[in-house]
């Protein structure tokens, strides 16, 4: 056999002993095989350097062993690296099954559209989709039987599977310790309100103003769109309509240190004229000056925690819907 040539199952069957027909049944997972021929088979596979071919193997099993991560074009997805933590933590649990990542980033709006032809196909057999602004789409997916996994809530009740940050907790955390430590014209940049994450984090921000018996001004809420200018932006109109605001709560890092470049552009000073907190604990919280304090979340579990959804439908097993805790980070600007 040559440095080149792929293993054949004569081969591996020539060398663990057995027929072929095992070494088939052995490579489908088929557990009623002897113990004893499986260690053989696999043992054979491994001297061998036997790797699976996976349109064979996806004729045998009816599986593509392709999971889709379909991400809008209308996030952020290059110039924040929450995307990618989170594709990250996604891929590497889903390697360690034996399933690989399809990353589609496309307008997911439409369900006519080429999205939806290809996983209607049934090119893979799941799809993770991050943050949605519409849900037709995948209602209509697992209507036929896909089995999808949302990171981040859907917009209403539904027995979708997903996997979010605890939002509203967060939102409720960063702007009680801004009030709590007395600032007065507390103000909020937030992401998208049209996906639950920012309109949760919006509903925090919103509570503790109800429960320090006040109404926050609507001018003193800005949408952004998660990016560095759109915090900087925002910040700036902030200044421009409110030269006392004291504090802001910026629903991601990037937009927290977008606003601090505004504030520091403006004359002023981070935390003593203006206290600053974003959301996500990102590499860039701990290593801008000053420091950011921040809504951490844990991106890579988030991740992690959608892939091992995906598995479980795939393997019949028990899913439940998961809501993953934070924890607020005090750190210099805040």
């Amino acid at each position: 056999m040559s440095a080149k040539a792929r293993p054949t199952y004569s081969a591996i069957a020539k060398a663990a002993g057995v027929s072929e027909a095992t070494v088939s049944r052995v490579l489908n997972n088929d557990e009623r095989v002897n113990p004893e021929r499986t260690a053989a088979v696999m043992k054979a596979v491994e001297e061998l350097g036997y790797r699976r071919h996976r349109a064979a193997t996806a004729l045998a099993s009816g599986r593509t062993g392709l999971i889709a991560v379909v991400i809008d074009d209308d996030l952020s997805v290059f110039s924040d690296p929450f995307w990618g933590t989170v594709t990250s933590g996604i891929s590497r649990v889903l390697m360690e099954n034996h399933l690989q990542t399809v990353l589609m980033v496309t307008s997911v709006n439409s369900v006519d559209g080429p999205v939806a032809h290809y996983l209607e196909g049934r090119e893979v057999d799941g799809a993770i989709f991050f943050q949605l602004h519409k849900d037709a789409l995948v209602r209509k997916l697992a209507k036929q039987g896909l089995p999808i996994v949302i990171t981040g809530s859907p917009h209403t009740d539904t027995d979708l599977y997903f996997v979010d940050t605890d939002n509203f907790g967060g939102g409720y955390a960063a702007t009680k310790h801004l009030m709590s430590r007395g600032c007065k014209k507390v103000a909020i940049i937030t992401g998208d309100i049209e996906t639950t994450a920012g309109h949760q984090r919006l509903d925090g921000y919103n509570q503790v103003y109800r429960e320090f018996g006040r109404v926050p001004n609507k001018s003193l809420i800005r949408q952004g769109d998660y990016s560095y200018e759109s915090g900087q932006v925002q910040m700036e109109h902030l200044l421009a309509e409110h030269p006392d605001v004291d504090a802001v709560f910026a629903c991601n890092d990037l937009m927290a240190l977008g606003a601090i470049a505004a504030i520091e552009a403006a004359g002023k000073s981070v935390p003593d004229d203006v206290a600053v907190i974003g959301f996500d604990d990102s590499v860039s919280s701990r290593t801008s000056r000053p420091q950011l304090s921040t809504i951490r979340q844990d991106i890579t579990a988030l991740g992690e925690a959608a892939a091992e959804l995906m598995i479980a439908q795939l393997n019949g097993e028990p899913v439940e819907s998961r809501i993953m805790p934070v924890e607020l980070v005090l750190r210099e600007s805040a």
